[in-house]
């Protein structure tokens, strides 16, 4: 059963099917971690993104991965956040499709291990404690289709916040999967 590897670590320097990347909507290069992948896969990457459709928001597309260890690179464009106002929820559930479209996309291409990055917290600002608790949803929805899910972050910090939230998920997982348990015993009587 596949696990969920929750580690401060440098995503560039993992040896995986795919790494996340947190795109621009024109699959250029953009900034913080965006600007750090672009660099490293060098100018390979930024030929073959001009020849692919551009990537609305939620959305993923892959390219090789050129000059990284990676094979591939499934970028995602993330949400702007925006200080939890009106527009906030709407930026959570494009968030959640950031995740899901990585996956699904993943899933399509027959890939089995998988390195993101904490999606939308970085430039774009979602709080490190909502990325975590979206992305862990979505990954522990889908671990067991995959070899190995691995979450790189760029500090200890970062690295608490996740695990902190994984291990409260797991636990509201494991209530629910004993109320269901109890619901059916009942229902069974």
């Amino acid at each position: 059963m596949s696990i969920i590897d929750i580690q401060c670590a440098d995503l560039l320097s993992q040896k995986v099917d795919a790494i996340v990347c947190p795109a621009h909507k024109h699959l250029i290069r953009g900034r913080g971690l965006s600007a750090q992948i672009f660099d490293r896969a060098g100018e390979p990457l930024e030929a073959e993104c001009t020849k692919l459709p551009s990537c609305a928001v939620g959305e993923a597309r892959l390219t090789l991965a050129h000059n990284l260890p990676a094979r591939y690179i499934i970028h995602t464009v993330t949400p702007q956040w925006s200080s939890g106002d009106q527009w906030g929820v709407q930026a959570l559930v494009l968030l959640r499709c950031c995740y899901q479209s990585a996956l699904e996309l993943a899933l399509d291409q027959g890939l089995e291990s998988i390195a993101f990055p904490a999606l939308g917290a970085g430039t774009n600002r979602v709080p490190q404690c909502l990325s975590a608790r979206i992305g862990l949803e979505v990954l522990e929805g889908h671990k067991r289709e995959f070899r190995r899910l691995l979450v790189c972050l760029n500090n200890v910090s970062n690295q608490h916040e996740w695990e902190q939230a994984h291990a409260e998920l797991l636990k509201r997982m494991a209530k629910q999967a004993q109320k269901e348990r109890r619901t059916s015993e009942t229902l069974s009587s």
